[in-house]
């Protein structure tokens, strides 16, 4: 009886706590997709990804008429063919670049607006309006999904429009330049013969990115009380970003050597272990412990928000940087106990 009680409160709890999440869920979204700018950038992307089939095609298409008519012979010493990774540089470098703009696209893009909008509503005094019928953590959380549920719609979409335009341009011209050009750099049909379950690499990898990189924003976002502020907001979370982008740009040339380090490491990981997996200098189980370490990283983080935004969310004055959040954190939590 007392644990079904104890159990009942802390659903009661828990309902509470996410009271409001779809209504705020629906509204940021709604906003995304009114924003013309937002449109814009969506139909560039897409534009831009059917048009890129044909293009490549015609430019590899000549590159290729070019070097038919020389050889080129590549010299390498015995010690260099044995130490030499499976996966040739260039085929792990574009990989590599590949994933993490993606990632960093994702990131920044998606910060920003997290950022921007929570800063403007507490600047209008709507956030005091919300908080009436909508619970902090379901505020800020409602934002969080409802901007990933738009970057990821937006991927998907630009996905596909990429896949029809190959499938299009098939039928007028020849694509198969494409495939002999990716082999020239090493990318061949082996390093993605994972099939489907690439496809949930790449997901589950780019959401935990996402939810990692976003809370920081979020809590960047509800540390500021003025439109002021928010470059200085923003300039934290996309350093954060940025920092793990150019550690693995620049791991690139050192092949499989830092693959575990990296893959283990905290937000670098978002960055490292998807494409070390895929190059195959991890196994499952180093991912998976990735994955593992990024889960707890995002609870630590949804912990400490828990703890900061009720008085961070009606915040008037200077703008907070992290240490000092998690300096208000800390206190908090002493004060509790």
């Amino acid at each position: 009886m007392k644990y079904s009680l104890k159990k009942w409160v802390s659903s009661m709890k828990n309902r509470k706590t996410f009271m409001g999440l779809g209504k705020v869920f629906k509204f940021t979204l709604w906003q995304l997709f009114k924003n013309k700018g937002n449109l814009v950038v969506f139909g560039i992307l897409i534009v831009v990804a059917m048009a890129a089939v044909p293009v490549m095609a015609f430019l590899f298409e000549d590159e290729t008429v070019i070097t038919q008519t020389g050889f080129i012979s590549n010299v390498m010493t015995m010690d260099e063919f044995l130490h030499l990774d499976e996966v040739s540089f260039d085929a792990r470098y574009m990989v590599q670049i590949f994933y993490s703009i993606l990632v960093l696209i994702v990131c920044v893009f998606s910060c920003a607006y997290i950022i921007r909008s929570i800063v403007e509503e507490k600047a209008s005094k709507l956030v005091e309006t919300l908080m009436v019928s909508v619970e902090s953590e379901a505020l800020i959380l409602g934002k969080i999904l409802a901007v990933m549920a738009f970057i990821f719609g937006m991927l998907a979409l630009t996905a596909s429009g990429y896949g029809i335009s190959y499938l299009v341009t098939g039928m007028f011209m020849d694509t198969s330049v494409i495939g002999a050009k990716m082999a020239n750099m090493g990318i061949t049909s082996e390093i993605f013969s994972l099939g489907p379950v690439l496809i949930v690499i790449i997901v589950v990898s780019l959401l935990l990115a996402y939810m990692q990189f976003a809370l920081i924003a979020a809590l960047s976002g509800a540390g500021c009380s003025n439109i002021e502020d928010m470059e200085g907001a923003n300039t934290a979370s996309v350093l954060l970003t940025m920092a793990g982008y150019i550690v693995t740009i620049i791991a690139s040339p050192f092949g499989s050597t830092p693959a575990i380090p990296l893959s283990l490491c905290p937000f670098i990981s978002a960055f490292a272990a998807p494409t070390y997996y895929v190059t195959g200098d991890i196994g499952i189980g180093i991912l998976l412990l990735s994955w593992a370490i990024q889960v707890v990283i995002i609870a630590a983080e949804s912990k400490l928000s828990a703890s900061l935004y009720d008085s961070l969310i009606m915040y008037k004055g200077n703008r907070l940087k992290l240490t000092q959040m998690l300096a208000m954190a800390v206190k908090n939590r002493k004060g509790v106990k």
